[in-house]
């Protein structure tokens, strides 16, 4: 099967009334009729890859990873190793509801909060994350299911873990922070700050385009890696879907004010397998390591080379993981 060409919306879940009405300029690639009313969740573009008769394994993704982002090559392994995969893009990403109602974060509060122990004030929070996700995994008439969260996504799994435990069945965790305050972020200060600011949400689609490759290039390590032509597909393909700084913003904040989630990792008792790339420019691989030491009977991996990405060359070590953590979790079930 042709995973490529199914990398559209294929189902809505949507009930913000008003939410996402203003999408970017860039966003006309998110027009689809196949709209679905479930629950109370803002409306959520989702993939469901199929088959149904798969296990079902839910795929989270960072900071304004779309679901576009994940490679063809990962949904076809996981449909050949038996599983449902099912992807989605979270509120204020891609064709998703924009929150703007809710306001920009005050990132001076913010930091003020933090500094003197408080929590604070956010457009919206990392649990309400994991409840879109939940909601994710309902309207596909899901009741448990396997986790695939890559960084900021992995915040929000184990907050799903954490305020649903039953639902999930074992989790594999890609590049994740751990909300350790004495672990830096980003790990490689001097390479994102040759970044370019990020363009207006009203900037010209080539300036944006040209922003996304340049960080994508700037998270790579040097191999295994994304190739440039990829690179610059995926730069293409997510503007054509939406540009969304303020979402950003939001999405970031949400991470954020969650604060330590050491000890949130720490309560969960799914399987886990936790993969890093040991040359990430962005999350340290300490990071993952702590997550990994924290969970118990987790495992740490770290891939020599690999930046903060998911390239095809490291598409293997993600499903054999996620197929041992599988069969950890039906071995606990027969229990």
């Amino acid at each position: 099967m042709n995973f490529s060409a199914l990398m559209v919306p294929i189902l809505m879940v949507a009930t913000v009334p008003g939410a996402g009405e203003g999408r970017a300029p860039v966003g006309a690639e998110c027009d689809d009729p196949r709209l679905v009313q479930v629950g109370d969740a803002p409306r959520l573009a989702v993939l469901d890859a199929g088959p149904d008769s798969g296990e079902p394994v839910l795929l989270i993704g960072g900071t304004d990873q779309q679901l576009t982002d994940w490679p063809a090559s990962l949904m076809e392994a996981l449909a050949a190793r038996g599983f449902r995969p099912i992807a989605y893009d979270a509120r204020d990403v891609g064709c998703s509801s924009r929150m703007d109602e809710t306001g920009a974060p005050d990132w001076p509060a913010i930091f003020t909060a933090l500094a003197s122990g408080k929590t604070p004030a956010v457009p919206y929070r990392l649990a309400d994350l994991a409840d879109d996700a939940v909601a994710v995994a309902d309207a596909a008439g899901v009741r448990q299911f396997h986790v695939l969260a890559a960084s900021g996504g992995a915040a929000t799994a184990a907050l799903i873990a954490e305020r649903y435990p039953d639902r999930i069945a074992s989790m594999v965790l890609l590049m994740p922070g751990s909300g350790d305050p004495a672990i830096p972020v980003p790990a490689d200060p001097k390479r994102l700050a040759a970044l370019p600011a990020p363009p207006a949400a009203d900037a010209p689609r080539d300036a944006i385009i040209a922003y996304r490759i340049a960080l994508g290039e700037a998270l790579e390590g040097p191999g295994p890696r994304r190739s440039q032509q990829e690179i610059a597909s995926r730069a293409r393909a997510a503007t054509g879907r939406a540009w969304n700084p303020d979402g950003i913003a939001r999405s970031g904040a949400a991470i954020l004010a969650a604060g330590d989630l050491r000890a949130t990792f720490a309560r969960i008792s799914a399987p886990v397998v936790v993969i890093h790339g040991l040359d990430d420019p962005l999350i340290a691989p300490a990071h993952g390591r702590t997550v990994a030491d924290g969970i118990p009977g987790a495992r740490f991996e770290g891939i020599d080379g690999l930046g903060h990405s998911l390239p095809d060359a490291v598409v293997g070590t993600v499903v054999n993981a996620l197929v041992d953590v599988a069969n950890a979790a039906r071995g606990s079930d027969a229990e």
